[in-house]
């Protein structure tokens, strides 16, 4: 009898492997889905700051901590310092914003992911929405082919959960992260204030149109911040010695494909091995939105050469009012493409 149950459980690891090897290489014939736009919202979601102006400024939003991870409130201005290509730079608008949150959900649904996948993107979608408060407004995108807007933005939990309802089981074979992501920050553009997407996904791509490279020149054109949790890490865990070494490479692709996500728009990615850490990183995305500070400056370099330019931001601040000044951990966004001129 034990002889049958161990053999029963590497052949159901074995076929479930296989069946997410070959559900990756196969492309569907979907049948085309109506869009949806994401409309004005009546009212506008409140606690923004708006810091458009008739000059191009650039803004950083940026999440401050000392050395041992907690959260630093309290800072002014003068705490900051601020470069461009190593050239400082002045902050001519400072936030220090402790303000409801605007998200988007965009969450991966495919016929292309395995059941546990699955279950963890509903699991981990409920657990984002329990996290909200009133005040804050959410809306809901999922993608599988293409993104469809389940709810346009809401601070109703009722109508997120509504939405969430939606995701039954999916219906095609394709999970196109890099078209649905670029389609999200592409209607987020006229989004006025403070914005992040919380992106639940493998991080895998089967038939974008846009390939890595332009999804990646996209985020570092937004001020969207973007925080990316990985799913499937349990079921990588567990059947790790029976996944072929193509997947295991489609899976380190995707993992540092969320990395960049992160690391360009000033989020910060997470990659949980048990649905247990939901709850946790949920709570952390939440504390970093609402006590973001939100820096801005007219860059020195007049020229409008498409080229990426780095951003430096530093804080000191007395914590222990010692009279020593220490240097504290700031998170941002790790520079910009700068405008291009038509001419070029």
């Amino acid at each position: 009898m034990k002889r049958f149950i161990v053999a029963l459980f590497v052949t159901s690891a074995l076929v479930l492997s296989a069946f997410l090897q070959a559900e990756w290489q196969q492309s569907g014939n979907p049948n085309d889905r109506d869009e949806k736009k994401i409309e004005e919202p009546v009212e506008k979601p409140k606690g923004q700051t708006s810091l458009r102006v008739a000059v191009e400024q650039v803004r950083v939003d940026v999440v401050v901590k000392d050395k041992d991870g907690n959260l630093i409130q309290g800072l002014t201005k003068e705490n900051f310092h601020l470069a461009e290509d190593s050239v400082p730079q002045e902050i001519t608008n400072f936030t220090p914003n402790e303000a409801p949150m605007t998200t988007v959900l965009l969450v991966e649904y495919s016929n292309v992911l395995p059941w546990e996948f699955l279950y963890e993107v509903l699991l981990a979608s409920y657990t984002f929405v329990d996290q909200l408060r009133s005040e804050d407004w959410t809306a809901v995108v999922a993608y599988d082919i293409k993104p469809e807007i389940l709810a346009d933005f809401t601070q109703s939990k009722a109508e997120i959960h509504g939405a969430l309802r939606r995701l039954n089981y999916p219906g095609f074979r394709e999970s196109n992260l890099y078209d649905a992501l670029i389609d999200t920050l592409d209607r987020l553009e006229e989004n006025e204030g403070k914005t992040a997407v919380v992106l639940v996904s493998s991080g895998l791509d089967t038939f974008s149109k846009a390939n890595l490279d332009k999804t990646l020149e996209r985020v570092k054109k937004t001020e969207v911040v973007i925080y990316p949790v990985s799913i499937g890490g349990n079921f990588r865990l567990r059947y790790d010695p029976f996944i072929s070494d193509s997947a295991r490479m489609d899976f380190y692709q995707a993992d540092a494909t969320l990395k960049a996500f992160a690391r360009y728009s000033g989020g910060e990615a997470f990659f949980p091995r048990f649905s247990q850490e939901f709850n946790n990183i949920f709570d952390t995305i939440a504390k970093f939105l609402r006590h973001q500070y939100t820096l801005a400056y007219v860059s020195t370099n007049k020229k409008r050469d498409g080229k990426f330019r780095k951003i430096k931001v530093d804080a000191l601040a007395d914590l222990n009012n010692d009279g020593k000044p220490e240097q504290l951990k700031v998170q941002h966004r790790e520079g910009y493409l700068a405008p291009k001129s038509k001419l070029d």
